[in-house]
């Protein structure tokens, strides 16, 4: 608990700063984090933990037939040949970690005329298990939910059509195959149909999940998880928990002072893709397949969260808010499934 403790009095403590300095504080912050997780134990970790044993098949000194296998493994499969060679796991492990700072660095830089959005979404990050967990295990899904983030505020920040964002949108599954899902909604951000195409795509791939034959089904680990029962009743309480925070924002934002035409976007966007969030109850036949894609989902929810309560301009409510979200942290931080990945 030492570190949660370190890393809380240092969030807490950007508080007494100024707004205009809080979020490229909470940069650093975030930052030194991503190094302390590249310093952890690796031996003593879980070697299925995804940090772990990409850093394995990187640092293995031999042939990792046994070790890589589909689609996930490609691109380090074609870095160990180098990486086997001169790098150690320790050091692998830390490289890996050290690649999510330009991804947040991009965020920070999409967010910047959101003033205090960041400092929430870092609150997020180190303190809320959907946040922590994109850092501390998935690997691939951290980087990719935090580019997604970013792309998305783009595209609602931007005043013309960027090329480039939307050529990120398309590259996005690259990194995480589940982010093909939102491509749609991204590409169809600024339709007057965004909601419905939004809602259908998003409601078509559950169904897909649904209705998946036998034969994929059975080779499919996600289909065979342990405990299908619990992931199941997991899948439905935190579905709840997307829309309690849509009625929250919903109810914040009515009082909202200084919403700008350009948050009132972001709002719109994240909510756009979040409505259509209960298709994941067709997922039950599968429900770690739902739970992966509500990491997506819980990003969107903390950025409208975060983007409302700025947008209401109050300094008690963005405090109590960021107070609440560390403290929270005492929860995450000692949950078993995170706890044995925050080894040092």
């Amino acid at each position: 608990m030492l570190p949660h403790l370190l890393f809380s009095l240092a969030y807490l403590a950007i508080l007494f700063f100024s707004r205009t300095k809080r979020d490229i504080l909470a940069l650093f912050l975030v930052a030194a984090f991503c190094i302390v997780l590249g310093l952890r134990d690796v031996p003593n970790m879980f070697i299925g933990a995804d940090p772990v044993l990409y850093a394995t098949i990187l640092s293995y000194p031999a042939d990792i037939k046994s070790l890589a296998g589909g689609a996930d493994y490609a691109v380090f499969s074609l870095l160990h040949p180098i990486t086997g060679t001169f790098l150690d796991l320790e050091t692998c492990f830390m490289l890996l970690h050290l690649l999510f700072i330009p991804a947040i660095y991009l965020l920070f830089k999409r967010l910047s005329q959101f003033q205090g959005v960041f400092f929430l979404l870092a609150g997020w990050m180190l303190f809320v298990n959907s946040g922590l967990l994109l850092l501390a295990n998935f690997f691939r899904q951290g980087i990719c939910t935090i580019v997604f983030l970013s792309i998305l505020v783009g595209l609602c920040v931007s005043r013309k059509h960027d090329t480039s964002l939307r050529a990120g949108a398309l590259g996005l599954p690259f990194l995480h195959l589940a982010s093909m899902i939102m491509i749609p909604s991204l590409l169809a951000f600024r339709s007057r149909h965004y909601l419905l195409i939004s809602s259908a795509s998003f409601i078509l791939l559950c169904l897909a999940v649904h209705i998946a034959p036998d034969g994929i089904a059975n080779q499919s680990d996600y289909f065979n998880h342990s405990g299908p029962e619990m992931q199941a009743t997991q899948l439905l309480v935190k579905i709840l928990t997307i829309y309690i925070m849509l009625a929250s924002g919903y109810f914040l934002s009515r009082r909202a002072r200084n919403s700008s035409a350009e948050a009132r976007m972001v709002q719109r966007a994240a909510v756009g893709l979040l409505i259509p969030t209960v298709a994941l109850l067709l997922t039950s036949n599968a429900p770690a397949i739902g739970l992966r894609y509500l990491y997506y989902s819980y990003a969107l929810a903390f950025l409208y969260i975060a983007s409302v309560i700025t947008c209401r301009g109050g300094e008690f409510l963005f405090r109590i808010s960021a107070i609440g979200i560390c403290l929270f942290g005492v929860v995450t931080w000692t949950y078993p499934t995170v706890a044995v990945l925050l080894i040092w």
